[in-house]
């Protein structure tokens, strides 16, 4: 039986654990060969755990992501749809850095958007769907590429 980890994220966190190690052990030796060596080690042990946290956080490297979770974010439960179109204008003003997101499908059940790849082929379904009913968001739910 597992953790239910990802594989990712426990190599990340046990690269994470020996690169603190490698800073303690730096901190205590008596030479500065030594410590240099042991910042190195330290830097070299981050760099996994720096790309998994790009993976599975890709808005802190990523305007797309973040302005778009910002989007995702922003939309409450009760909110009436013009209220959802007056976000989506004012995340992805016209003429502005990002481009609007795809609207996938607009009905009386369903509100749906994908996020624009802009000029990158990948991800190109990175989606926010909201349920309506009387014109208000009743669930939202965010979906990752």
């Amino acid at each position: 039986m597992g953790f239910g980890l990802h594989p990712l994220i426990l190599i990340a966190a046990v690269t994470l654990i020996g690169a603190i190690a490698c800073l303690v052990f730096a901190c205590l030796a008596s030479r500065w060969l030594k410590r240099g060596i042991l910042i190195v080690a330290a830097l070299v042990l981050l760099a996994p755990s720096g790309l998994v946290l790009v993976i599975f956080k890709p808005e802190l490297v990523d305007g797309r992501f973040r302005t778009y979770k910002q989007l995702f974010g922003d939309i409450d439960i009760g909110m009436s749809r013009a209220k959802v179109m007056t976000l989506v204008d004012q995340h992805y003003p016209l003429g502005g850095k990002r481009l609007r997101p795809t609207i996938v499908e607009d009905s009386d059940k369903k509100l749906s958007f994908w996020m624009n790849p802009e000029d990158s082929k990948e991800p190109n379904c990175e989606g926010i769907f909201l349920q309506m009913q009387d014109d208000r968001v009743m669930r939202k739910s965010y979906a990752r590429d």
